[in-house]
Parts: structure tokens; C-alpha cells; sequence
């Protein structure tokens, strides 16, 4: 199973993987520091909201929608996966920031930090997924290749392994999250 990963991650194009993340946390960061906190304080105490259940499945549902958004690229040569993971590191910022400033970080870090890691690398690597078409396409272009069809239905395929770790991940994050919630509660 390792090795079939390594495969698959070794078939992204150079720098994909790791220019996706950063940006992706560079974005983050801006919401973070975006986020007036003003009314943080006055909402303390208010209650858990019913748009985020604490079911496995609940859970999954939406951490998989979000990773079939950022891998619909594939069909847009990468349009809809740059705007979605642009929202989607806008939203995981300011949910950091509502975070750190609701519950104080280590409260926060010792809640998410076994779940979090799996959760993010996964939308991280949809993304990556839903730009490995489009990369490949560019890439071929640059160095003067020949574009076929051929050439991008194989760059499809490579993306639906990228996706496939992706989602494998996704769900181990979903697992220990509504393990972890079901254990506080």
C-alpha cells in the first residue's frame, strides 16, 4: 500500500504538492487576520450550531463534498479548484482565528491536533488533484510536447490516484474526529 502511494504521489508534478500547500496557508493566514473578532465575546456560551453534526458520516459527508469541489478542476483545467480552494483556506483561517480566540490555542491545538493533519493534507491533495490536468497540460506545453487526448485522459487517471490518498486520508480524519467528539461529550 505505501509503495502504491509513493506511485501516486510521485506522479503529481514537481512542486504541485508543495506550491498547493503553501499558497493554501498563505490564504489561510489571510482570513485569520481578516476576521474582525469583535463580537467573539458577546457569542461565548450561545451553543453548538446544528450545521455541524458530530457523526462520522456528517462528518465525511462534508469533508468529501469539499474535496469533490477542489477536485472539480479536472473538467475546468483548474478554474473551479482555485476558486474553491481559495475559499475554502479563507474558511479554515477564519476558523482558526474564531478558534484560538473562543477556546485559547492549547485548548484548541490538543482538540484538533489528531485529526486536523489528516483532514487538511487530504483537501490539500484534492486540490493538487483537481490542478494535476491542467499542470500536466502546461507542462507538456513548456517543453514543447505534444498535447493529445491521450496525454490528458492520463493525466486524469494520475489525478484520480492523488484523489483516491486524498479521500483515504479524509476519511481517517473523520474517523478520529467524531471518535474524539463522541469522547468529550
Amino acid at each position: 500500500m505505501l509503495a502504491g502511494m509513493a506511485r501516486v504521489l510521485g506522479s503529481i508534478p514537481k512542486g504541485l504538492l508543495s506550491s498547493t500547500g503553501l499558497i493554501m496557508a498563505a490564504i489561510a493566514v489571510f482570513g485569520y487576520l481578516a476576521l474582525d473578532l469583535s463580537w467573539v465575546r458577546d457569542a461565548k456560551g450561545t451553543g453548538s450550531s446544528p450545521l455541524y453534526g458530530t457523526d462520522f458520516f456528517q462528518i465525511l459527508a462534508r469533508n468529501i463534498g469539499a474535496a469533490l469541489v477542489l477536485y472539480s478542476g479536472v473538467v475546468t483545467l483548474g478554474l473551479t479548484t482555485l476558486i474553491g480552494a481559495g475559499i475554502l483556506a479563507l474558511y479554515i483561517g477564519a476558523t482558526l482565528s474564531l478558534g484560538l480566540n473562543s477556546v485559547g490555542g492549547a485548548t484548541l491545538f490538543a482538540d484538533v491536533m489528531w485529526y486536523v493533519p489528516f483532514e487538511f493534507l487530504g483537501l490539500v491533495l484534492a486540490t493538487t488533484a483537481g490542478l494535476q490536468p491542467a499542470a500536466g497540460l502546461a507542462g507538456r506545453l513548456m517543453k514543447n510536447e505534444p498535447v493529445t487526448v491521450g496525454s490528458f485522459i492520463d493525466s486524469i487517471a494520475r489525478s484520480l490516484g492523488s484523489l483516491l490518498v486524498a479521500v483515504v486520508l479524509i476519511v481517517i480524519g473523520a474517523a478520529v474526529e467524531s471518535v474524539l467528539i463522541h469522547l468529550k461529550t
